[in-house]
């Protein structure tokens, strides 16, 4: 999508307002390389960042450097497919990330950072019932998103006035918040339900009578 000059200044201006400063060298930041500092440790990936010193050469570093930054505030990178996500749970308290995908890693709620290219036999439009990512076109998995990373939505920003990435403190809830903001991609059974008609071998219940016939 291509803008005038004057587009090109008021979307940037919106990027100021709207978009913590930390979130785009965030995303163009380089994860999963090795520590130049510890080559030593035998898990030297570099997979956190310190949101304080986004921008800076030190805002990517691995478990050793995060030591460094214990004032600071300090996210970690995850990959699922060989692709960065990041916990929704240490993005929520940081910035308004509604209407983008979520998904259900090891346990854990998390988001793409970036849009994930697809391979040329798929880049033909394949879309269910939920609709697709805004930006990209990548099909998501619930209805009640709209792009598909943080990097989609960021992107669409330039072209509706309506997103943001700035946490309203009136709209700020205690408590299970996770399932009005994120919507039901989070709703899962979290035990497992029995059908067994007699308790497991072992299992001692209270004794009961016989019937008398």
């Amino acid at each position: 999508m291509d803008f005038s000059d004057d587009e090109a200044a008021a979307a940037e201006d919106r990027f100021e307002l709207f978009v913590p400063s930390w979130l785009r060298p965030l995303l163009s930041a380089k994860f999963f390389e090795p520590c130049a500092f510890h080559p030593e440790l035998v898990r030297n990936e570099r997979n956190h960042y310190c949101l304080d010193c986004a921008g800076d050469n030190g805002a990517v570093c691995c478990p050793l450097c995060v030591s460094a930054h214990r004032s600071h505030c300090v996210v970690q990178i995850r990959r699922s497919s060989y692709h960065e996500v990041i916990r929704v749970a240490e993005l929520k308290a940081l910035a308004d990330v509604s209407l983008v995908q979520t998904y259900i890693i090891n346990a854990d709620k998390v988001m793409f950072l970036n849009p994930r290219p697809r391979a040329p036999q798929h880049f033909s439009k394949c879309v269910g019932a939920a609709g697709a990512c805004g930006e990209c076109d990548r099909g998501l998995v619930d209805a009640v998103f709209r792009f598909c990373s943080l990097g989609c939505k960021l992107k669409s920003m330039a072209s509706d006035a309506s997103l943001t990435f700035i946490l309203d403190p009136k709209q700020k809830r205690e408590g299970s918040e996770e399932g009005d903001l994120f919507g039901p991609s989070n709703l899962q059974t979290t035990g497992k339900i029995s059908y067994r008609r007699h308790a497991r071998k072992g299992v001692h219940r209270a004794p009961t009578q016989a019937p008398f016939f």
